[in-house]
């Protein structure tokens, strides 16, 4: 059950909000309370006309803020041409409305190998001071060539100008006895007030075993400080992966689907906002579900201490008879500026499948 001290859900009149602005006061509680604004939910597939060629919108897995374009910029979860999208997220009296602007295909820089661009598993992103943004590669294998976890350092072109390797024992390893698991690797990435960057492992480490309705696992968060023109591993900390939620009449795991930490955003050095998410199925595979939860992090000498902030199943009342069952949420990043309060923006991956949708969520903070 939701901690009715950790949530306010309520509708809030004549709001307003656009283009994003980098939150204020909001840092200075690592607890925020969460209010209810509004969804905004499309099928897969949606003709978007502003767009040249919308039918490779879509499979949103990260969002940041794009203070140059007052607009978002999302990954796009496609491995045959990564590719990035630039959206428009307003809110006021029609509610939340989100518009995809423009796409554009990654490219390589100099002396940067050109498959670790065109074909990445990107999963999340991020935009630092300077303008530039940094990606995250999941990590992953695509016919028989493996694809490490990055993070990718890309300018406002989307060039990608640098590649940052991880740590050797977040790799992946030719036998598959250590490391991390392809497709459920790096897929959280925060950057910190003062520029740091914090990546999160989707699943324990080989040879732990991943989550199970029983059992929750030991993830990882790494820590990235700034070197020159790009960025080293420093620290981490061990991030307790909760166990999979149970859904009455989904007694079965998508094939990836446990639960498992999705994304991160800092609210300071030291506090962050994790999410976690699983995907359930029937015994006879025709109809899944989704589990999403939000906590509230702190990092505390090797340990990341965390604590519930939003289960999804509390606000279903709340949401669309599209998300009865609610969705691959997987994006989270700052939203608009509502009432001169910062906002919470979530986003799903809809895999590009027509069985699932595109949807954003919205919250205010405070």
């Amino acid at each position: 059950m939701l901690r009715a001290s950790l949530l306010i859900v309520a509708t809030l009149a004549a709001i307003s909000g656009c283009g994003p602005k980098t939150p204020p006061a909001f840092f200075r509680n690592p607890h925020p309370l969460l209010t209810w604004l509004g969804e905004f939910t499309r099928p897969a597939g949606t003709a978007y006309p502003q767009i040249a060629d919308s039918k490779k919108f879509g499979s949103i897995s990260g969002l940041a803020p794009d203070e140059k374009r007052g607009q978002w910029i999302g990954v796009i979860d496609d491995r045959d041409q990564s590719r990035v999208a630039w959206l428009t997220v307003n809110f006021g009296a029609k509610g939340l409305e989100v518009t995809p602007v423009r796409m554009q295909e990654l490219g390589a820089g100099p002396r940067v190998e050109s498959r670790r661009v065109t074909e990445a598993d990107l999963e999340s992103i991020v935009a630092l001071r300077n303008g530039m943004f940094v990606a995250a590669e999941e990590g992953h294998v695509r016919d028989g060539r493996v694809f490490q976890p990055a993070l990718l350092l890309m300018n406002h072109d989307a060039v990608v100008t640098t590649v940052i390797e991880f740590p050797k024992e977040f790799q992946i390893t030719s036998d598959e006895k250590s490391g991390i698991r392809g497709n459920q690797g790096i897929e959280g990435l925060a950057v910190t007030p003062r520029g740091h960057l914090i990546a999160g492992l989707e699943q324990p480490l080989l040879p732990e075993p991943a989550t199970t309705f029983d059992r929750g696992g030991q993830g990882w968060l790494v820590e990235f400080e700034p070197s020159r023109s790009t960025f080293r591993p420093v620290r981490r900390w061990r991030y307790p992966i909760s166990p999979t939620p149970r859904v009455e009449n989904f007694d079965d795991v998508c094939t990836d689907g446990e639960n498992g930490l999705v994304e991160l955003l800092a609210l300071s050095e030291t506090t962050l906002i994790s999410m976690e998410r699983s995907c359930l199925v029937t015994k006879d595979k025709q109809f899944t579900a989704n589990t999403v939860q939000l906590f509230s992090v702190e990092l505390v000498e090797g340990n990341a201490r965390k604590r519930l902030l939003l289960d999804f199943d509390s606000i279903t009342s709340r949401l669309s008879s599209a998300l009865s069952r609610l969705e691959n949420f997987e994006a989270l990043t700052f939203g608009p500026i509502v009432n001169n309060t910062p906002s919470l923006l979530i986003a799903s991956d809809d895999n590009f499948r027509a069985t699932q949708k595109t949807s954003f969520l919205l919250f205010g903070m405070r």
